[in-house]
């Protein structure tokens, strides 16, 4: 007897599971679901070989890279703070991948990195990296540039605005200007939409001097 009452008392779970599911999957009321009125009939392209959707399909983007060397990786890089490993050298090591970047020490804005050259060189760009990988998501830094002859009284070269990094676009800034001579070349950050202080991969000084 008990064990006949156990099975009814299955069979009963089982229909009740068996409605919730097909009734909250509207499934219940088919007849309704297939109505011709309520297709959309949607035409599949002739398909020979694997295809993507125009849509998710992402521009091919070629990075940058001004005429000329990058003479900031023979010189000596400095901060105004860095924290935990990130210190300035990284940002002019050659490297933008993996864990190779400056960062400023947290909330401690203006943040200034600075490239002795170690001689004074003509200089006509400046290509700021951060880690090109999509981890590294899009923000926004904002910085000036100035140049000095002797490390200590710098002038602005280009006024403080907002750069957007992306990695879609290589997250590289590339600024051109008229030609100026130079030794030491400084960014100074106020803002980072992705972090709490200023960060550079790879801060690249281009001269067209051999």
């Amino acid at each position: 007897m008990k064990k006949a009452l156990r099975v009814i008392l299955i069979l009963l779970v089982l229909v009740l599971i068996s409605v919730h599911v097909y009734g909250f999957f509207g499934i219940k009321d088919a007849s309704i679901e297939m109505n011709p009125e309520n297709l959309i009939v949607v035409e599949a392209p002739d398909q020979t070989e694997a295809m993507e959707h125009p849509d998710f399909i992402k521009e091919e983007y070629v990075p940058v890279i001004p005429e000329g060397t990058n003479i900031a990786l023979e010189g000596k890089a400095t901060a105004s703070s860095f924290t935990q490993v990130y210190n300035a050298r990284r940002a002019i090591d050659g490297v933008a991948v993996g864990v190779s970047y400056w960062e400023a020490a947290p909330n401690s804005y203006p943040n200034t990195l600075t490239v002795d050259l170690q001689r004074k060189a003509p200089i006509h760009a400046i290509r700021i990296c951060l880690n090109p990988a999509s981890i590294w998501a899009k923000r926004t830094q904002t910085f000036s540039v100035k140049i000095s002859d002797d490390g200590e009284n710098f002038e602005e070269l280009i006024p403080m605005q907002q750069y957007t990094f992306d990695p879609d676009r290589n997250n590289e800034v590339v600024l051109e200007f008229d030609t100026v001579e130079t030794q030491f070349v400084q960014l100074e950050f106020t803002e980072n939409s992705g972090a709490t202080g200023g960060q550079v991969a790879e801060f690249e000084i281009y001269s067209k001097e051999s």
